[in-house]
């Protein structure tokens, strides 16, 4: 076996896992905030890790989702009994 390529090999792979162990370290050092209790009482952690302040009104929408709830209802009901009988309702039988 050739016992210089293994060496290098060997090193290298050493040399990447530092880097990467450095690169996750320095990640967790430059975190601003971990969870919500580092922040102040006014503000949150966001996923970037930094404080964000509370918006101050939050704007919340009412969907109505009985129209594409009855669509979909109505597909499946009609696929089902396509898939039963063969054919669709209200259809002529080719005789």
């Amino acid at each position: 076996m050739n016992t210089k390529g293994t060496v290098a090999i060997i090193i290298i792979a050493v040399a990447l896992a530092l880097v990467l162990l450095g690169t996750f370290i320095i990640n967790l050092a430059s975190r601003e905030c971990n969870n919500n209790r580092d922040c102040t009482e006014n503000a949150y952690c966001g996923t970037d890790y930094e404080c964000h302040e509370f918006p101050k009104s939050v704007v919340v929408e009412k969907n109505n989702l009985v129209w594409p709830s009855m669509i979909i209802s109505l597909g499946l009901v009609l696929t089902a009994f396509v898939y039963k009988n063969g054919r669709l309702p209200l259809q002529k039988r080719k005789e």
